[in-house]
């Protein structure tokens, strides 16, 4: 694991323009934030939004990783974006399910930390359920080529996590960890932009150039 993130520390250093999508996604933020609760279809229109962001966000980082780091095809840009996108609704759904089970456990009569404990857990669970939608989109994106169609390509990227359980899954809740630890420390010691800055780079690391790099360099197992 140290080598492979040697190898994406080398190629992020060798990319300066990998920062624009971040940088991109924390302009969208502030940009959304405008949108006041007040207004009629505010909310919907602001998760439509922020999904779109995000999707737009992970694909020109997601592009700009696989090509030179200085350009994008137009034609492999809706590509990829393609398959980004079709997981997203899957997250949308989790959050409309689990919404009735945080609504049940803030009015619970049980104790604080119970239900902050509770809480958290479900929020941790929508965090990694994203991050893993990520990582499959990305491997999907790298094995393309494989593939006919968007659902061929996305199933490959399953097929790559189903044989690398173990990895992801280390990987991915070591990244959750990694993040909560560097928000809380940026929001305390640095409080402003930098905590959405890091919020927005570690998944685009750990959910687009960590399952690339590692398939590209052959360290995962073939499905």
């Amino acid at each position: 694991m140290g080598r492979l993130l040697s190898e994406i520390r080398d190629h992020a250093l060798a990319r300066p323009w990998l920062l624009v999508p971040p940088l991109l996604g924390i302009l969208s933020q502030n940009v959304l934030s405008f949108l006041s609760p007040g207004m009629a279809g505010a909310v919907a229109l602001k998760v439509i939004l922020t999904a779109l962001m995000t999707v737009a966000v992970t694909t020109l980082f997601a592009e700009l990783w696989l090509g030179d780091g200085k350009s994008v095809s137009p034609e492999r840009l809706v590509q990829t974006g393609t398959l980004f996108i079709i997981p997203y609704p899957l997250l949308l759904v989790f959050g409309a399910v689990t919404a009735p089970l945080v609504y049940w456990i803030l009015r619970a009569d049980v104790s604080q930390a119970v239900s902050t404990g509770a809480l958290y857990l479900v929020l941790a669970l929508g965090k990694l359920a994203a991050f893993a939608a990520g990582t499959v989109s990305s491997l999907a994106a790298a094995r393309r080529a494989e593939s006919t169609g968007a659902l061929g390509a996305l199933l490959l990227g399953v097929r790559v996590i189903r044989s690398n359980i173990l990895f992801f899954s280390l990987a991915l809740v070591g990244l959750w960890i990694f993040q909560e630890a560097c928000v809380f420390l940026t929001r305390t010691l640095v409080p402003g932009q930098l905590a959405g800055f890091v919020t927005t780079v570690i998944p685009l690391l750990g959910c687009v150039a960590l399952p690339i790099t590692a398939w590209r360099s052959g360290r995962l197992g073939k499905p």
